[in-house]
């Protein structure tokens, strides 16, 4: 195909080669995209396609619908980055007995570098490798440049795959966490563990992150507070207690304060 293709998704949605951008304008088109590259390892259901274009409101004549949709993604593509219809049709977009795929084996994809380097920074935390595992999660969050198709609405589908990629974002932002802790980085991350705890206010576990980095950072006062104020949250909105393992923590920052001189 020539010059190779450059796919993001975490973001932007781009299809671009060299100098050449693909961006579709119309909603339909733009949701069918983002969908074919989320599942792009598969071909996508035509039953997903279309539950995700129309919902529980389908057109009568569906299929007809559905390959006009694809016919105008296929058409857009090769327009906008001046590649041959037919081989949009061969080697991108293609048709197999279940669906569409978007073929993305010849492409730069962030999906791909990010899972990439997602799980070689939690192969490198599992062995102790603390700084390599470090820098490779923070490079695997920065692929993220904003939410997928903000300005889109989502069918169920789409929500369901972006659901997905936000909770890994989640879960690679605490893997590093971890190994920003264990290098002893605990200053350095109080301001974004204090806005986690904010936009997460449920999540016991960057609580115990931020309790954590403010033991460590002599503010003990202040870590228990973190604590106390999970504790009542969710007793006045869920009726619940925090789980053994973060009690177990408060109760350990209360022992070594107990043991500290008191000038």
């Amino acid at each position: 195909m020539g010059t190779r293709l450059r796919i993001t998704v975490l973001g932007r949605l781009a299809v671009t080669r060299g100098t050449l951008t693909a961006e579709p304008s119309a909603p339909k088109e733009r949701k069918l995209l983002a969908l074919l590259l989320l599942g792009h390892e598969h071909p996508v259901p035509v039953r997903q396609m279309v539950d995700e274009l129309w919902g529980s409101r389908p057109p009568r004549t569906v299929r007809t619908a559905l390959q006009t949709h694809v016919l105008n993604l296929r058409g857009m593509l090769a327009r906008q980055l001046r590649i041959p219809g037919d081989r949009v049709r061969k080697e991108l977009i293609v048709t197999g007995n279940e669906g569409y795929q978007f073929r993305v084996d010849d492409a730069d994809f962030d999906l791909h570098e990010y899972h990439r380097l997602a799980k070689i920074g939690e192969s490198e935390l599992r062995a102790g490798h603390h700084l390599g595992a470090a820098e490779t999660l923070r490079t695997a969050e920065s692929l993220w440049t904003g939410p997928i198709l903000p300005d889109t609405k989502h069918g169920l589908p789409l929500q369901c795959e972006i659901t997905r990629l936000e909770l890994q974002r989640d879960m690679v932002q605490e893997l590093r966490i971890e190994s920003d802790l264990a290098l002893g980085r605990h200053r350095e991350l109080l301001s974004e563990l204090t806005a986690l705890t904010l936009a997460r206010p449920f999540d016991e576990r960057v609580h115990a992150y931020l309790m954590t980095a403010l033991y460590r950072s002599g503010r003990t006062i202040q870590a228990l507070q973190v604590f106390q104020r999970l504790r009542t949250k969710m007793a006045e909105e869920m009726g619940l207690e925090p789980s053994r393992v973060i009690q177990d923590l408060q109760r350990r920052i209360l022992g070594a304060t107990a043991f500290e001189s008191i000038p």
